[in-house]
């Protein structure tokens, strides 16, 4: 099992490299969401908002349901951190969990 420093640094890292994206693929995204990235194995959550282009990470839950939730275990995600697990055959597998209204499965198809 992958450690909760390990998982912590990819979660965080993945979250960023939304805020990463180009101008013409940010355009398809909402103007404002909410992120939840959680890690069952570890009992391990964090929590992200998606505001005009730009991710913040947040200290504490949001006073609502996120928009978007992601959950994986800990050892898959670092396999797909490392190329080793490829998002789609994570995904078709049931091995990383995407709760999301369709639209924004759509939107995040595009970007990921």
């Amino acid at each position: 099992m992958a450690t909760q420093e390990q998982v912590e640094l990819i979660l965080e890292g993945l979250l960023v490299r939304l805020g990463d994206i180009d101008e013409s693929t940010r355009g398809l995204l909402p103007s404002r969401r909410t992120i939840e990235a959680r890690c069952p194995d570890l009992d391990l959550v964090r929590f992200a908002e998606w505001r005009q282009g730009r991710i913040e990470l947040l200290d504490d839950a949001p006073p609502r349901r996120p928009d978007i939730r992601i959950s994986i275990r800990s050892d898959d995600l670092v396999a797909m951190s490392e190329g080793e697990l490829p998002i789609g055959r994570a995904y078709a597998e049931g091995r990383l969990r995407l709760d999301a209204s369709m639209t924004d499965l759509l939107r995040l198809r595009a970007v990921l």
